[in-house]
């Protein structure tokens, strides 16, 4: 089968090492004991702070202990593998680490049990019928601020290669995102993206094709931005931040516009224990063990304790601290496009 994430964060060798090493512990010590075991189906990520470590160490871990239950992490995400899995009725996952282009379709996910989970401890639209917040996030431009000085002054500075000469990094898997992006900056306001017009979104990005560099994974797109081969990229905010905090990357994030793309916990059709799913899915959105969480990484809490708390540190990179800039995502309609969308992207890419 051909992986196709949406974001596909990629362990290196050591990482994979420690992960494993940690997850068949946890497993063999369970099996020992005869206990439950919750499968969680997530990103992967560097070690560190990488964001499944900071799942691990922050959510899953303690959340396991409570419940008196082993878990096993499978990654990278792959909604192909979501998909051929319900309609097997053979789906291995408890819980599954989504994205907001993901989770609306009740034939793939089952309801969230609102009788066991908080529904009120969310802040916002974060508590859904078939997903609640894990974590607000932000693909995001990113600029070499000794190109652009000062930096952007606003979105059509990305698509500005005369001004501002040089490679432009973008996803090579289609998400939300550059399609937005590259409207807003053909001169569609915020609130009119939907539905996208592609004809438009795909002109603009003919106009810049010769100098885009595509990137797979998050770690590749940190690779970009670190080594200098682009002096601007549309990333996900904790590659950017990563390689601008750990790599000493020249480069700043534009925040005046930003796309949201949040993180949510679903579970899916068929899942064996979806009881269990539930109790930990109310456990790992307690709010202060989102404030730990977040004071780990840049990406920001979904409960409104959480976004409260004194403890939560400040973080100017964090996304929920520019609210004013988020452009929001129109999750249905992704759901509803993204096959033929997807098609036109991956002919458009290699032609």
């Amino acid at each position: 089968m051909t992986v196709t994430p949406f974001r596909a964060r990629v362990l290196s060798a050591a990482a994979l090492l420690t992960a494993s090493s940690l997850l068949l512990a946890g497993c063999a010590s369970g099996s020992a004991a005869g206990k439950q075991t919750i499968t969680i189906f997530d990103w992967g990520g560097p070690t560190g702070t990488g964001y499944e470590a900071n799942n691990i160490r922050a959510l899953y871990t303690p959340c396991a202990t409570a419940l008196g239950v082993d878990f096993q992490v499978d990654e990278p995400m792959d909604y192909s593998k979501i998909r051929t899995a319900v309609s097997s009725g053979n789906v291995p996952w408890d819980v599954m680490n989504v994205q907001n282009d993901f989770g609306v379709s009740p034939e793939e996910l089952s309801p969230i049990d609102f009788s066991i989970v908080t529904k009120d401890k969310f802040s916002g639209s974060y508590a859904q019928q078939y997903r609640v917040g894990s974590d607000t996030q932000a693909t995001v431009f990113t600029y070499n601020t000794t190109t652009f000085g000062s930096g952007f002054t606003s979105v059509q500075d990305f698509f500005d290669t005369t001004t501002y000469p040089g490679k432009r990094a973008v996803p090579k898997s289609l998400f939300a995102g550059l399609l937005e992006m590259a409207l807003l900056a053909d001169g569609v306001p915020a609130d009119h993206l939907y539905p996208l017009d592609l004809d438009r979104a795909f002109a603009k990005l003919d106009t810049i094709k010769g100098d885009l560099v595509f990137w797979d994974t998050g770690a590749t797109s940190q690779s970009l931005i670190a080594s200098g081969e682009v002096v601007a990229a549309l990333v996900w905010l904790n590659r950017a931040d990563d390689a601008i905090n750990n790599d000493h990357a020249p480069f700043e994030v534009y925040f005046d516009q930003w796309i949201q793309t949040d993180d949510y916990w679903v579970v899916p059709k068929g899942a064996k224990n979806p009881e269990l799913a539930n109790r930990f899915i109310e456990c790992i959105t307690d709010p202060a063990k989102q404030v730990d969480w977040s004071n780990a990484i840049v990406f920001g809490p979904t409960t409104k304790d959480a976004l409260a708390s004194p403890d939560l540190k400040e973080n100017k990179r964090r996304p929920t601290s520019h609210m004013e800039g988020q452009v929001k995502v129109d999750d249905t309609w992704w759901s509803d496009n993204y096959k033929s969308i997807a098609e036109r992207w991956n002919a458009w890419m290699t032609a």
